[in-house]
């Protein structure tokens, strides 16, 4: 193989682990500000579940005063009757009693209803406060993740900016511009051919292309795809027939009973 296109080869590899590496540190943070939000949403909402009962708790307390207000009301007009003289203060008070009795009737419901409703609340708090805890968790999780990788991969960048920077020094210019050009308008500048295709673009290879860029006599020249323009390179191990040692046949084939029975019969 041409000793450039060898060195392509291993800078295209460097190249992509390097956008990985970048790829991966720029996730980081969004990953940690994505925790930051939820945790944040399950915050406020333990806030609002606990505000939500604290407003049923001083409601029901103002309607049970209301109650024992309308109560002893009544207790006080009722005595009022025994002592009424007239048919129109007996009816009167009738009225007031019976107008306390039904709002008695009314606070006593709305009672109730405050309860269930602060039975949800309570079901709100609890699972709040669970979600505020698994995403504090969460957010705990990724700063650490966040910290650990960062140290990793700026060292891993730096090692392999200092191997990438090595490789392009063995690289003819003319054809590392070339390559240059071509993977910055396309993600990569290389590609297998396998198949009699292009791997990147998975167009055909011309019959007289694939037999030049498969054959011995062209270790010099660097083919490229005339479909994506990458330059194309073609690995022989592909086609060197696999050699098993005694036994290694039947044991690789011995986990899958279809093949285990085909390599039996041969």
């Amino acid at each position: 193989m041409n000793a450039d296109l060898e060195h392509l080869i291993i800078l295209q590899a460097q190249d992509l682990e390097l956008r990985r590496l970048r790829a991966e540190l720029a996730d980081a943070p969004l990953r940690v500000a994505a925790a930051q939000t939820a945790r944040a949403k399950a915050d406020v909402a333990l806030a609002d579940a606990t505000r939500a009962l604290t407003r049923e708790e001083t409601l029901r307390r103002s309607q049970e005063l209301e109650v024992k207000d309308r109560q002893g009301k009544i207790s006080r007009l009722r005595k009022q009757m025994e002592s009424a003289t007239s048919a129109a203060q007996i009816t009167a008070l009738e009225h007031e009693i019976n107008f306390s009795e039904q709002t008695i009737s009314r606070l006593e419901d709305e009672e109730l209803a405050s309860l269930e409703r602060t039975d949800q609340h309570e079901a709100a708090k609890s699972a709040a406060a669970a979600a505020l805890e698994a995403t504090t968790a969460t957010l705990a999780s990724e700063r650490a993740r966040t910290a650990d990788l960062t140290a990793h991969h700026d060292a891993s960048i730096a090692s392999i900016e200092a191997e990438r920077a090595a490789t392009r020094a063995l690289i003819d210019e003319a054809r590392l511009s070339i390559y240059d050009r071509i993977a910055k308008a396309k993600g990569t500048g290389i590609s297998e051919a396998i198949d009699h295709k292009c791997a990147a673009c998975q167009m055909m290879v011309r019959p007289q292309r694939w037999n030049d860029l498969t054959g011995r006599d062209n270790d010099a020249t660097i083919f490229t795809c005339e479909t994506c323009g990458r330059m194309l390179f073609y690995d022989p191990r592909r086609d060197a027939p696999v050699r098993w040692a005694p036994g290694e046949k039947l044991a690789a084939a011995s986990s899958d009973p279809a093949r285990l029975a085909s390599v039996t019969t041969t």
